[in-house]
């Protein structure tokens, strides 16, 4: 009985403990999320250095906030770096404080900035330098490490930075001559040359069966339609030459990309010769 009294006791005790702390304010607890920034390229302007025409470029992209309003800095700054070197960073823009912010960069631009022409194959990378609001500064791009925590790169949805890089735009006239075969292939040898060149409209032509050993054969181009966005070639339902006497060389279908600068195809291609044949690469290249 005196067990039962004390417990008793005891519990009105916890009570009102319990209801004492329910009834004092308790202050919430401080937001430790860090203001990551998040870009974007904006799709309507340019999303690639024309290679051939680098000060033509136009770049505009969006720095918003990853967490939103509720998580914001003291600043940012916009800064980029070319082909990776982290210690050679310029500043696109100083100071952002309001988010979402637009902003733009020119190919001229970016020369002026890395102080020398812009080459094919250059990759500039843009990323924000974060000052949080009692003044801790973050890179984006440092020397050692992850920007931002080590962990940041797994958050979904994230984009930290955004890359432009100076490339080919897709022209059927740059894809004229004798290209080598990289891959050997059932009729081609390495070191093989095969003929290639422009066809009508977004086309490329490559002649290359029979193989020339084989004698006495008539060859028809292989025509390649090639999306000039996305650099995908498309080879379609097709005859691409016949033999002494015998069937036709068909291509039933086939599938690749080519290098929009005109030194690369390629290409997985299904062949039949009177019957299924079988598939086979063929990388061509200069």
């Amino acid at each position: 009985m005196k067990k039962i009294i004390i417990y008793f006791i005891l519990l009105s005790v916890f009570a009102m403990a319990f209801s004492t702390c329910r009834k004092v304010d308790v202050p919430p607890l401080p937001d430790l999320r860090f203001p990551l920034p998040l870009l974007t390229k904006d799709t309507t302007s340019d999303v690639f250095i024309h290679g051939e025409d680098p000060a033509s470029f136009l770049g505009k992209f969006m720095v918003d906030l990853y967490y939103g309003q509720a998580v914001k800095p003291k600043k940012m700054n916009v800064v980029v770096i070319r082909n990776d070197n982290k210690i050679n960073v310029k500043t696109i823009k100083a100071d952002v404080t309001s988010f979402p912010a637009s902003i733009q960069v020119t190919g001229t631009e970016l020369a002026e900035l890395f102080d020398s022409t812009i080459k094919l194959g250059d990759k500039f990378e843009i990323g924000a330098d974060v000052t949080t609001k009692d003044g801790q500064k973050f890179s984006a791009f440092p020397t050692i490490g992850s920007p931002y925590g080590a962990d940041t790169a797994t958050l979904p949805g994230s984009s930290f930075s955004i890359v432009y890089v100076a490339d080919c735009i897709f022209n059927p006239a740059d894809y004229n001559g004798l290209y080598t075969v990289f891959t050997q292939t059932w009729d081609y040898k390495v070191g093989d040359l095969v003929r290639v060149e422009p066809g009508t409209g977004n086309t490329i032509l490559i002649t290359a069966w029979p193989h020339p050993d084989v004698g006495g054969y008539i060859r028809w181009p292989m025509i390649v339609e090639v999306d000039s966005l996305t650099n995908v070639a498309t080879v379609p339902f097709q005859a691409v030459g016949e033999y002494a006497g015998g069937p036709s060389h068909i291509i039933d279908s086939g599938t690749g990309t080519v290098s929009p600068c005109g030194d690369k195809i390629t290409l997985s291609l299904i062949f039949s010769v009177g019957t299924y044949y079988g598939e086979q690469p063929l990388v061509l290249g200069k």
